[in-house]
């Protein structure tokens, strides 16, 4: 008899653990799937004679350019001043992008960003971000 309550206690037990743990793993999954918003600075026009490095990217029947992103509204704020010293008008979108690495990689390249202190600097960050958005999120 001590058997076969033993047994119905040890099954029990073992669906309660498997409930917990499924349940658990089941919400991690969805927070991870969700999107991050980021921050884009957008160029407004195509101009070869400023010196400023951006993509070109296709979204909702238009090309836009893109000269800058960030997870940082800080470092957003200081390199669209920093552009409009040198005369080249930057707008800020805030966009969600689901790529975790690129995320991941972006926010390393934001403390280089926020420890930058000329347009110089911060042109080849923002040129190496560029790059890796292009090669992780757009794929090309």
């Amino acid at each position: 008899m001590n058997f076969i309550i033993s047994m119905i206690c040890s099954i029990l037990l073992g669906y309660l653990c498997a409930t917990v743990l499924f349940e658990s793993e089941s919400s991690t999954k969805s927070v991870y799937n969700e999107k991050e918003e980021i921050y884009f600075l957008r160029y407004n026009k195509e101009n070869k004679e400023e010196k400023i490095n951006y993509i070109k990217v296709k979204e909702d029947n238009e090309e836009k350019l893109y000269a800058g992103i960030s997870t940082s509204l800080e470092n957003v704020k200081k390199i669209k001043e920093m552009y409009d010293n040198e005369g080249i008008e930057l707008i800020v979108e805030e966009k969600k992008v689901d790529s975790k690495e690129f995320i991941s990689e972006l926010s390393q390249y934001d403390i280089l960003l926020k420890s930058s202190k000329t347009i110089d600097e911060i042109s080849s960050v923002l040129s190496t971000i560029l790059a890796t958005y292009e090669e992780s999120v757009l794929e090309r």
